[in-house]
C-alpha cells in the first residue's frame, strides 16, 4: 500500500464530515505511530486538529523513553500531546485485563476534558486477524467473529479503529519511507499471552489461505451478519418486549417461538441494557441461562434476574446487585432512574433500592402485575426511613422516571 493508498483509506474510514478534533492514542509501538504519522499526513488538507494521547502504565521503566519518543514525534509534527498515568493496580485480578480497563478509562477522562468526542486507535489487519483466531479458539458465535469494531461508542467517547484494513507491514514501510522509527514492546514476543501466540501461529496458516487480509475480511462480513441479526432482534423486541417499571416483560409464548438466535440475543441485550454492561455475558453462561429459562426456572446473570411467571417472561435488577446502592436526590441511581420537580431541595433526600420496607410503604403494588422481585430493585427516594416517592408511590412533588425508557431499551437491540 503506498502512501496515497493509505491517506486515501483514511479518508474512507473517516468519512467525509471527520471531526474538528480527534484524539490519538500512542504508546511509541509502530500500529499507534504509523497512525499518527499517516492521520498526520490526512489532517493536512481536513479541518481536523490532531492531539495525542499516552498512557504511562508505570509496569515497565522502558516505557518513560518510548513516551519520551512520541512526545518529541509530536513536538516535531506541531501537534499536542499529554501523558496520563495508571498507579492503581492492586495485584488482584488479570494484569492485561485491569490495565486495558484502565487505559480506556484514563483516556476517556482526558478526552472530556478537552471536548474531544473521537479517539483513534491504531489497530490493524494483523490485530483483526489475530483477535478472529482466539475468537474462533473459544468458540464464539457471530458477535465474536465480528472481531473489533470499525467504531464503538464506550465511556462517552467514540472509539475510532481507521486502520483495519491495512497490514502491519504496509503501515511500517510507510513509516521506514518517511524516515520514522518506533519502539517495539517486549510484550509483544512473550508467548505467556494468547495474542502473541496467535501472532506466531499465522506465518504457519498463511499457507493454507488463511491470511491476515482474509481473516480480517471474515470479520468485516461477519459484522455485516450481526447488524442483520440486530435488526431482527430489534423488530422482535417491539412485537414481544414491553418496559414495565423499569424491568423488561416479553411474552413467552412470542419469545418461544423466536429463532434460537435471536432469543438468545433479545436476552443478551436486555441483560446488558438492565445492567449497564459493555460486554456481553460469556456465551456458556447464556446458554446456561437459556436452559433454565426454557425449563421454567429462575436464574441470575451479571445482576439481572429472569423469572418466568405465568406467559410472561421478566428479565430485572436483581435486588442484591443494588440493595446497598445510595445516591444523592440530583444524581442518577443506578445510572438509569433519575428524579424530578423535587420542591424541597433542602432535605437531604437520598436515592436507595426499596426492598421490602420500601414495597411494605407501598400498598398498591400488587396492582401492578409486576413480580414482587422485580420492585425490590426500584428505586425510592428516601428521608431517613421514610419514603418519600418512588415510581410505585408517585408524589405531588416528586416524578422517578426511567431514564429515555423505553426508547433506549430498544436502541440497545440495535447497538453493540
Amino acid at each position: 500500500m503506498e502512501p496515497p493508498e493509505l491517506i486515501a483509506h483514511l479518508s474512507a474510514a473517516l468519512g467525509p464530515r471527520p471531526p474538528a478534533r480527534l484524539g490519538v492514542a500512542v504508546s511509541g509501538g509502530g500500529d499507534s505511530v504509523g497512525l499518527l504519522c499517516a492521520l498526520d499526513a490526512w489532517a493536512q488538507d481536513q479541518p481536523t486538529e490532531l492531539s495525542v494521547i499516552s498512557i504511562d502504565h508505570g509496569l515497565r521503566p522502558a516505557a518513560r523513553d518510548e513516551l519520551r519518543f512520541v512526545r518529541d514525534l509530536c513536538a516535531r509534527l506541531g501537534v499536542d500531546h499529554h501523558i496520563e498515568y495508571w498507579s492503581n493496580w492492586d495485584g488482584a485480578g488479570n494484569l492485561q485485563s485491569a490495565a486495558r480497563a484502565a487505559r480506556f478509562a484514563l483516556i476517556a477522562d482526558w478526552a472530556a476534558g478537552n471536548e474531544i468526542d473521537h479517539v483513534a486507535l491504531g489497530h490493524t489487519a494483523n490485530d483483526q486477524a489475530e483477535t478472529l483466531l482466539m475468537r474462533l479458539a473459544r468458540g464464539s458465535g457471530v458477535d465474536g467473529l465480528s472481531g473489533m469494531a470499525p467504531q464503538r461508542r464506550q465511556n462517552g467517547v467514540t472509539w475510532l479503529r481507521p486502520l483495519l484494513g491495512v497490514l502491519r507491514r504496509d503501515l511500517r514501510a510507510f513509516l521506514r519511507a518517511r524516515g520514522e522509527t518506533w519502539s517495539e514492546d517486549p510484550s509483544n514476543e512473550d508467548t505467556a499471552f494468547e495474542r502473541v501466540r496467535m501472532r506466531d501461529a499465522m506465518p504457519l496458516l498463511e499457507p493454507l489461505g488463511l491470511t491476515a487480509e482474509g481473516l480480517a475480511q471474515v470479520a468485516a462480513n461477519m459484522q455485516m451478519a450481526r447488524a442483520a441479526l440486530d435488526v431482527q432482534t430489534h423488530a422482535a423486541g417491539r412485537e414481544i418486549a414491553v418496559v414495565d417499571v423499569g424491568a423488561v416483560r416479553v411474552s413467552y409464548p412470542g419469545f418461544a417461538a423466536l429463532p434460537a438466535e435471536i432469543a438468545r440475543r433479545l436476552v443478551v441485550r436486555a441483560i446488558m441494557w438492565l445492567g449497564g454492561h459493555v460486554y456481553s455475558p460469556r456465551r456458556a453462561s447464556v446458554d446456561t441461562l437459556l436452559a433454565a429459562i426454557a425449563e421454567g426456572r429462575t436464574s441470575t446473570l451479571e445482576g439481572v434476574q429472569v423469572q418466568r411467571s405465568g406467559g410472561e417472561l421478566w428479565l430485572y435488577r436483581e435486588y442484591e446487585a443494588v440493595r446497598d446502592l445510595t445516591a444523592a436526590a440530583d444524581e442518577a441511581w443506578d445510572e438509569r432512574w433519575s428524579l424530578s420537580d423535587i420542591a424541597d431541595e433542602d432535605t437531604p433526600f437520598e436515592l436507595r433500592a426499596l426492598g421490602p420496607d420500601g414495597l411494605q410503604a407501598s400498598p398498591g403494588w400488587r396492582d401492578l402485575g409486576v413480580p414482587r422481585a422485580a420492585l425490590l430493585s426500584v428505586p425510592g427516594l428516601w428521608d431517613g426511613d421514610r419514603l418519600v416517592a418512588s415510581p410505585l408511590s408517585p408524589s405531588p412533588d416528586v416524578q422517578a422516571e426511567f431514564d429515555d425508557a423505553p426508547d433506549s431499551f430498544y436502541a440497545a437491540l440495535l447497538s453493540h
